[in-house]
């Protein structure tokens, strides 16, 4: 019996582990697609512009992340990409938003709200005035949005009129490369270790706000 009973722990265990992988590799695909085809677009941007990917910085509390920052000569754009599909419901200052397929609905955080702490992240690191940095949330799937999710929330067919439509050059040349070279020089090294160190930090961050939570501290 008590054999029984420890094949059964060793099977459910595995079909979590299969669940879990199979759920991280679909994150990670539509990622992957969501940040080739932002690429892709913003090769058709005719000014200079340098696009770097995955940037994880550290930060006082930890490190965040963050899917591109592209240095143009009207700024530097902090970019959080979201490969969804189907109905997106939200506010610009709601905590979490609402994705509904068919009749099937959940719930994700604000991107908004993620992305702000990504752009006082690397505002820190320089001395350029706030203008100069320009948040956006891009859709790269084929996301219909029912509520207004404010102007920084666009699809990924507006990215190039939104880049282009800043207007006011803030960067020549030089400072680019200025910022360019900063951010390489401030990233963590790309690698298995710093994603690991990055998702251990997020979870630490949700265990303690979940535990603060049922002691009723928030």
């Amino acid at each position: 019996m008590l054999g029984f009973v420890v094949l059964l722990v060793l099977l459910s265990g595995a079909v979590g582990l299969v669940g879990g992988f199979l759920a991280g590799r679909s994150v990670l695909v539509n990622r992957n697609m969501g940040e080739a085809l932002l690429a892709n677009a913003l090769s058709r941007l005719t000014s200079s512009h340098v696009l770097i990917n995955n940037v994880t910085l550290p930060t006082v509390n930890g490190t965040t992340q963050i899917d591109h920052l592209l240095v143009t000569e009207h700024g530097l754009f902090v970019i959080e990409t979201k490969h969804y599909k189907d109905w997106i419901f939200g506010r610009p200052n709601d905590d979490y938003w609402t994705q509904t397929i068919y009749r099937k609905k959940s719930r994700f955080r604000n991107p908004l709200l993620q992305n702000y702490g990504h752009v006082k992240t690397v505002q820190a690191l320089f001395k350029l005035p706030e203008s100069a940095f320009v948040g956006v949330v891009v859709f790269t799937g084929e996301a219909e949005f029912k509520s207004d999710l404010g102007p920084q929330v666009i699809h990924l067919a507006e990215l190039l009129e939104f880049v282009g439509g800043q207007g006011v050059k803030v960067l020549d040349e030089r400072k680019m490369a200025y910022v360019v070279g900063r951010i390489e020089m401030k990233r963590l090294r790309r690698s298995l270790e710093t994603n690991e160190y990055h998702l251990n930090y997020v979870r630490r961050k949700i265990g303690n706000a979940g535990s603060a939570a049922r002691k009723g501290i928030l």
